[in-house]
């Protein structure tokens, strides 16, 4: 019989249920866990997006500073168990609205999130805060039914785009609306085609304007086509457009009009705010305008046609 080999297996089970070492691995396997976990926050919390994570019923699992700061909740809102519910009341109260209608514009959301959510396809919405801030939300939807979001504030995107879509329709001299902005208009107004009722073109046309910026130069001639913006904004009302078509030629688009008079009445106060004299660094001069004038239907029922009998009717 070996006994040096019994002798050598039983220290040997000895040695691996010694409780120092088991210790020792479990201290080990701590502090891996504690790096791990070190990590994710550090990761959580260097992300670009705001992240939050709620269970099946509704819970908050995780979130990370930036979803904190975005909404400003308080400390005990952004706990583990955290209520959305509770999450939500509180943003809404804080948009100012009153109890009652925070809980039901709460209520009413969830029941469209829910709904969203059972599809079990991730979906993205937009929201604004009383602030102003626009916020880019996406929702991962997870098998035991809880959820992933993401937020990001996509406020600066849609200022720059906004920007963007003012200067493609608008002047860049006059601010006023542009040939491609009043196009979209009259498109507006003559559709579906057969319905087309009740409004006006009127193009004008600068009289003397070429004299003025030959004798004073550009910068005196851009300056007197402001000025005449601005006057023709005074002679119409807040819904109908005022826009600036090419150098010296503008159009007016009259809505809501039942009777021919009101047009030639518009007409009129035009003639008169423009041909007044104006008074441009130091200097004083006047310039008038012919004005074509187009009504729908009789005229035409379509941009082009409105836009053409317009033009006739101005040269």
């Amino acid at each position: 019989m070996d006994t040096t080999s019994d002798t050598k297996d039983a220290a040997s089970v000895h040695q691996n249920h010694d409780p120092h070492l088991v210790a020792g691995e479990l201290l080990e396997q701590k502090n891996k866990l504690e790096q791990i976990n070190s990590w994710f926050d550090i990761a959580l919390n260097n992300m670009a997006l705001g992240l939050s994570m709620f269970d099946a019923d509704h819970r908050l699992v995780v979130c990370n500073k930036i979803y904190r700061d975005i909404y400003g909740l308080p400390e005990d809102l952004t706990q583990p168990g955290s209520c959305l519910i509770d999450i939500l009341r509180y943003d809404a109260m804080r948009a100012g609205n009153d109890g009652a209608r925070s809980v039901e514009l709460v209520e009413l959301w969830l029941e469209e999130l829910r709904a969203k959510l059972a599809r079990g396809e991730t979906f993205s919405e937009e929201q604004t805060l009383k602030d102003g801030r626009v916020l880019s939300v996406t929702f991962h939807p997870l098998a035991d039914g809880g959820w992933v979001d993401l937020h990001e504030d996509i406020t600066e995107r849609r200022r720059t785009e906004a920007k963007l879509n003012h200067m493609a329709r608008h002047d860049a001299l006059t601010d006023l609306p542009n040939r491609v902005f009043l196009d979209e208009q009259l498109e507006r107004l003559t559709s579906p085609p057969g319905q087309t009722s009740g409004f006006a073109i009127l193009c004008l046309d600068l009289d003397g304007f070429k004299q003025v910026n030959d004798t004073f130069g550009h910068a005196i001639g851009d300056h007197l086509l402001k000025k005449v913006a601005a006057r023709l904004i005074q002679c119409v009302r807040e819904r109908d457009v005022v826009a600036r078509i090419g150098g010296d030629e503008f159009a007016i688009l009259q809505t809501d009009v039942e009777k021919p008079k009101a047009t030639r009445t518009l007409a009129t106060r035009l003639l008169e705010s423009i041909s007044a004299p104006y008074e441009l660094d130091g200097k004083r001069m006047i310039v008038g305008t012919s004005i074509g004038i187009a009504i729908a239907p009789q005229d035409g029922e379509d941009p082009v046609t409105l836009l053409k009998s317009a033009d006739l009717a101005l040269y």
